[in-house]
């Protein structure tokens, strides 16, 4: 969960003046707090207000104050609590208010008062394609190369037909669901036509909310699953579908299904993710939106009606969401008319997250966004007038995209401006950005960012841009701020080889001392050979498979080798037989949706295919995870001691239940690096605690920061969940994870819990012990458990793109001494009375390199009120250990932390000398010069 608790006042550019409020707790708000220190400004939208807490109150307040005007969002960074904002165009709900507005910015524990400017760029001389839906579009991914590759042709019916989703039988069981649930449900068997003249909204709406499901006014539910299908068609809608809670929404990936809003659609969102209500909050907390996608369609706008102003853009998809969701294989059609304002995809704020291989059309701007982290990769825009405008960010990675025929590639400006001091004070909303292995052509100005003043804490606009193609890009990077031109382009080819802006770390004399700015080119850091592609140097990537290749009679139902998945009966042997059946004919084992409960360790051999509908749980259960010191992993890929061959896995979840001390989630024993290509994990994720069917609930394992935890004998021991989430041991190697999240609850989902904290312990996250390595992490977050998040041991040629952690909440009560002993078996690190779970520690490893790490640090014993502005939550949070052979951490941002990096036990980087926005920032770590 993303806690995002206290924002200090815009690094001191704001006055705070007396106000009232009560504050949160980040992820999650509930019960009361006490009045906090706020602001008082006029509401743009009509009325004054009062602003909410700034982070005094006791934790576990919801956000306070009432702000004056008509519903409209939270800007960023974070969400406001109860009450109304006058918005802005684009981000308005049905409010009028005036480009240039002020605003009351209320989030978990601060509360902070804004004036914000929007920019339209003006637009460019571009060549424009007109988009006609006119044909039917299939798919073809390419997953054995870097890139992913998206073919438009006219499809025969017989074709579209035989996508495998469509036509396998459908024995999806949602154990906690009411009775006659269904999981898979098509949008025609609700009436949906799909030939794009009947109005097909209400038959697609019924679709995903049929059920009691998890709509607006519900917190959270993992009970009621769904896979809302659409067969192929034109499904016309005259207003926005809403998303639900825990849902797949999946196109036939022969033939992509495309959803036209019509001539008479005037709302602001086609797909709304997370509508707002008229209190004007989202449905879910943007933080706590988890377990859902979106992927196989093609999203046309281009028939929309042009919007009266100032409420007067319209985006494809609304997307304020975070861990565990995605965005795949989808197209945006808008139109290029540039008085329609269209964007592809909207998101305002979240804790994310992924999205991958899309396509944009057209429009007035490709991704509009703003979230605390997210990993983004294979993206092409064609056409559009700005590819990307960045509202605001903590951390943020693009690789992999592509631009071509655009007025601007990436816009960087976005600031945020107090009234009270002169504008060139402003402070530049976006934090660090990471661009690699990308392309830009025939597009007047590749990036714009914005060069903070003198005045400015430097860490803010922090960059690192490496191996980016240039063609006909008269200017590659222009200084906004200033107007000038920081990197001049050229009309023919070049390449941005390495280029960066924020401080450095890389000497011995730096310890303890503030870092050397870096502001220009620089020399990059080799990658290791085994990463990357010989040809383009560009690091290897693969899309999920969506197998449009094979017939339904190419996979094997769970549920047909007797598994039953009803969270009561022992599944261990039916899932045994059905992978290793799947292994042995060359088909695709198939996980029906349910709750697999397991009495044994489930076994997946070499060349097994593995995919789950709507996240399907595998649970272990008994006394064979429960012995601390013989632990044992609920899925073992690949034998003991290690194996040769791949495996493909995705859209699953692992999880325990009860106390489970020797409990490991994952156990990757597979050697792939010689296999021909890599393994791969695509969205498979570690839950323990805090769902229906884990007894690990608010009714098990509430918080309990008023005991003595590092008294041994106060440790609810009921509550200990798990041994360690993921294992990569020392014989595997060739493994590419993409959108995995490894979460060790920090509060119960379900709706009648009202997000409330709890207490749940995991000894460790994610080890990485592999002699070879050859392993890539793209969009993975680890959190909440003892010992560390990410551990390296004596690994090699590791590409890890935007990595998250947060300490566990309870933390130093007990600190990271308890629950769980040393075990050095496992090489775990060795901790002192009262010191926290690491969130990074790599151990005598080379060729790692981080493109983005967001490692936070939000409580200490529950508490944020003092630690998160005073930077102490937790003494230390990166280690780096042993002989440094080659680490780079490129984009090290903190949160909460005293020291934000140390080498053999060597405090190097202080935070206090880093802040940037929020977060504690650097450009870049390289270790073997530290010490």
């Amino acid at each position: 969960m993303r806690s995002h608790s206290f924002f200090p006042a815009l690094i001191g550019l704001l006055p705070l003046v007396p106000g009232s409020g009560v504050v949160a707790s980040p992820c999650h708000p509930h019960g009361p707090g006490k009045p906090g220190v706020g602001h008082a400004h006029p509401g743009s939208g009509g009325g004054s207000h009062n602003g909410g807490g700034h982070g005094h109150g006791a934790p576990g307040g919801h956000h306070g104050g009432g702000h004056g005007g008509s519903p409209g969002f939270p800007f960023p960074p974070f969400p406001h609590g109860n009450g109304t904002h006058g918005g802005f165009p684009p981000y308005n709900g049905n409010g009028s208010s005036p480009v240039t507005f002020t605003t009351t910015v209320t989030g978990d524990g601060y509360t902070t008062t804004v004036t914000v400017t929007t920019v339209t760029t003006a637009t460019a001389d571009i060549t424009t394609t007109d988009v006609t839906d006119t044909t039917t579009t299939g798919t073809t991914i390419t997953d054995t190369t870097t890139t992913t590759t998206t073919t438009t042709s006219t499809a025969s019916p017989t074709a579209c037909e035989d996508f495998w989703l469509e036509n396998i039988a459908h024995r999806g069981l949602a154990p906690y669901a009411i009775p006659g649930y269904r999981v898979f449900r098509s949008v025609k068997d609700f009436g949906a036509v799909g030939d794009g003249i009947n109005d097909d909204t209400d038959a697609i709406n019924a679709a995903i909310s049929s059920g009691n499901r998890c709509g607006p006014g519900c917190d959270g539910s993992t009970t009621t699953s769904a896979l809302v299908y659409f067969p192929p068609g034109t499904y016309l809608v005259s207003r926005p579908i809403i998303d639900y809670y825990y849902t797949q929404i999946i196109g036939n990936a022969r033939c992509r299904p495309i959803i036209k809003a019509s001539s008479n659609f005037t709302a602001r969102w086609v797909v709304d993710s997370n509508p707002y209500q008229n209190t004007g909050n989202l449905a879910w907390g943007s933080t706590n939106v988890f377990w859902r996608q979106i992927t196989n369609f093609i999203i046309d706008m281009t028939a929309a009606p042009l919007r009266p102003a100032p409420d007067d853009s319209l985006a494809g998809i609304h997307w304020p969401s975070s861990q565990a969701t995605s965005l795949t294989n989808i197209e945006f059609r808008m139109s290029t008319n540039p008085g329609a304002k269209q964007r592809g995809i909207f998101m305002e704020s979240g804790s994310g997250g992924y999205l991958g291989d899309l396509t944009f059309i057209g429009g007035v701007i490709g991704l509009e966004v703003g979230n605390q982290q997210f990993t983004m990769r294979n993206m092409v825009f064609n056409n559009v007038q700005t590819a990307i405008r960045q509202i605001w960010s903590w951390g943020w990675t693009y690789q992999g995209v592509t631009i071509n025929n655009c007025g601007v590639g990436f816009d960087f400006t976005s600031t945020a401006l107090d009234p009270n001091v002169p504008a060139t004070l402003g402070q530049y909303q976006v934090g660090s950005i990471t661009i690699l292995d990308s392309s830009i052509s025939n597009t007047p100005i590749g990036i714009r960012i914005g060069n903070p003043s003198a005045n400015d804490q430097r860490s803010v606009n922090n960059f690192i841009f490496e191996n980016i193609a240039l063609n006909n890009v008269p200017i590659a990077i222009q200084d906004d701020n200033v107007g000038g031109v920081n990197l001049p382009g050229t009309p023919t080819n070049t390449r941005i080889v390495a280029w960066g802006r924020g401080d450095e770390y890389t000497t011995a004399s730096q310890n303890n001392t503030p870092g050397e700015p870096i502001d220009g080119t620089f020399a990059p850091f080799a990658r290791p050979v085994s990463l990357v592609d010989s040809s383009t140097n560009r690091y290897y990537a693969r899309s999920k498979p969506l197998y449009t290749e094979l017939p339904a009679s190419s996979f094997l139902s769970a549920r047909a080798f007797g598994a039953v998945g009803n969270g009561a009966t022992d599944d261990t042997n039916a899932l045994n037989q059905l992978f290793a059946a799947a292994a042995e004919q060359g088909k695709v084992a198939w996980i029906d949706h349910g709750q697999y409960i397991v009495s044994r360790t489930v076994f997946i051999p070499p060349g097994t295919r593995i995919t789950g509908e709507a996240y399907p749980q595998i649970v272990s259960a008994g006394e064979f995870f429960n012995d601390i010191a013989n632990p044992q992993p609920v899925v073992r890929v690949g034998t003991a001691g290690g194996q040769e061959g791949t495996i493909e896995w995705s859209d699953t979840i692992v999880s325990t239940r009860g106390q489970q001390t020797g409990a490991i989630g994952i156990e990757y024993n597979l050697a792939s690096a010689g296999a021909g290509q890599p393994s791969g994990m695509w969205d498979v994720h570690v839950r323990i605690g805090g769902f229906r069917g884990s007894n690990l609930q608010l009714a098990q394992c509430a918080k309990t920061p008023e005991i003595n935890a590092n008294n041994p004998a106060a440790i609810n021991r009921d509550c200990i969940g798990a041994f360690m989430s993921m294992h990569i041991t020392a014989p595997a190697s060739g493994l590419y994870m993409e959108n995995c999240w490894f979460w060790v609850a920090d509060h119960d989902i379900e709706d009648e819990a009202n997000n409330s904290q709890i207490t749940v312990y995991v000894g460790r996250g994610l080890l990485i012990e592999s002699r070879i390595g050859q392993i890539w992490l793209v969009g993975t977050g680890v959190e909440h458990h003892q010992m560390y998040e990410y551990q390296l041991y004596e690994t090699n040629d590791i590409e890890m793109g935007q990595i998250q952690t947060e300490s566990a909440y309870y933390q130093p009560n007990p600190d990271a001494r308890f629950p769980f002993p040393v075990d050095q078996r496992f090489h775990d690190p060795v901790f002192q009375p009262g010191e926290d779970g690491w969130g990074l520690r790599i151990v005598n490893s080379g060729g790692i390199r981080t493109y983005g790490a967001g490692l936070y640090s939000f409580f200490n014993n529950y508490d944020q009120a003092t630690c998160i502005p005073e930077r102490n939550c937790q003494s230390k949070i990166v280690s780096i250990e042993g002989a440094q052979n080659d680490v780079v951490l490129y984009n090290l941002n903190t949160v909460g932390t005293t020291w934000m990096t140390t080498v053999n036990n060597n405090y190097i980087i202080p935070s206090a000398d880093n802040i940037g926005m929020f977060v504690a920032s650097v450009a870049y770590v390289h270790t073997p010069q530290l010490v």
